[in-house]
């Protein structure tokens, strides 16, 4: 079996190519080191986030590549297959952080019954989050029934419930509406989901014309807008805006719309990686927008509640959407470097919201 991996122009990321890898026969790990063969993966417009943003927050550093390519991180499951007093088993599988790569070497510190971090050096001034690898095992809360849910889902909703609990935490910033953009993306109605459930607020999507009969078939918002019809919008009421699209002219309209009753803006996501002209958001009438980045509120609530509760809030929300996802969005599966290239084009250019796509390799 061949060894390859997937690489994408950094500032063109249509343009693609696949490198050959060394066999896995031949390779032999440093002391300390192992190699984890990556089995399948996810592949979303998360991932086309990571790429978008691959300077702006370090994506581009975790799985290095040389010049003006780069490796498009992905969620997914590994094998260990090689190592050489690293502390992990052959045969354990890991749930975590991945190149689009027939496999991964890592070196692993802090290893335990329940996983392990990435101690490599290039990884280490990089969001921890990213870097660790849980052990995917009944004992440590993994239902393998649910693998490929844990690979698309997983890394979205726990940034949909990290936000919905940033939201708690500030009262909501006085918002009585909160509008999400990109209202058909895994992030957005995981969001929705959780909103709805737990909070008493009014939930607003904002969608495309083309996807507006799903999102209102999901019955999680109180109100879908398509983007071409935001002056329809309420602008007496005070509204938080979550910005899964990124799409500067959307930004703008929406503040310039509400001015001073925008009260909150953050943005999340950029699944309208190619509409990122309009005004500089600091100029913007109402609450000045900026980045939410997850880790530092899971931060924040590992500091305040403890590991054990975060994970346990997050378990309970987690098992709750399991029961409900499956009749929103299809799985499929694809196999092979062709399918590899032709799944991350279609969701480069925007995949239909009722459908998800898990990658093997082999």
């Amino acid at each position: 079996m061949s060894c390859y991996r997937l690489e994408v122009a950094r500032a063109a990321l249509g343009t693609t190519r696949v490198i050959e890898l060394p066999a896995l026969a031949a390779l032999s790990p440093a002391a300390g080191e192992a190699i984890l063969t990556v089995d399948k993966f996810a592949l979303t417009a998360n991932n086309i986030t990571y790429g978008v943003a691959g300077d702006m927050i370090g994506y581009w550093q975790f799985f290095p590549a040389e010049g003006d390519w780069g490796q498009i991180p992905v969620w997914g499951k590994g094998t260990v297959v090689l190592e050489n007093d690293s502390g992990l088993n052959i045969g354990d599988e890991f749930y975590g952080y991945f190149p689009m790569a027939s496999y991964l070497v890592v070196e692993p510190v802090q290893a335990t019954e329940r996983g392990f971090t990435d101690g490599a050096a290039h990884r280490q001034a990089l969001p921890g989050v990213y870097n660790n690898y849980a052990l995917m095992t009944a004992g440590n809360g993994f239902d393998r029934q649910f693998d490929d849910h844990q690979m698309i889902y997983r890394p979205l909703f726990t940034t949909s419930f990290v936000i919905d609990d940033y939201f708690d935490d500030n009262d909501h910033f006085g918002a009585s509406n909160i509008i999400l953009s990109s209202a058909s993306s895994k992030t957005s109605f995981g969001l929705a989901f959780l909103l709805r459930k737990n909070r008493d607020v009014k939930v607003t999507g904002l969608t495309s014309a083309a996807n507006k009969a799903f999102v209102e078939s999901l019955n999680l918002y109180d109100q879908v807008v398509a983007y071409d019809a935001l002056d329809t919008l309420d602008a007496s009421e005070n509204v938080a805006f979550v910005d899964m699209a990124g799409n500067r002219q959307v930004l703008e309209a929406l503040h310039h719309h509400f001015g001073d009753k925008m009260v909150c803006s953050c943005g999340v996501g950029i699944t309208h990686w190619e509409s990122r002209d309009g005004q500089p958001p600091s100029i913007l009438p109402g609450a000045k927008p900026k980045m939410f980045f997850a880790p530092d509120q899971i931060q924040k609530r590992n500091q305040e509640w403890g590991p054990q509760k975060f994970q346990a809030e997050l378990s309970a929300a987690w098992q709750a959407f399991l029961v409900v996802v499956d009749g929103w969005v299809s799985i499929n599966h694809r196999v092979g470097r062709g399918e590899l290239e032709e799944t991350f084009q279609e969701v480069l250019a925007g995949a239909k919201p009722d459908q998800a796509f898990v990658v093997s390799l082999e």
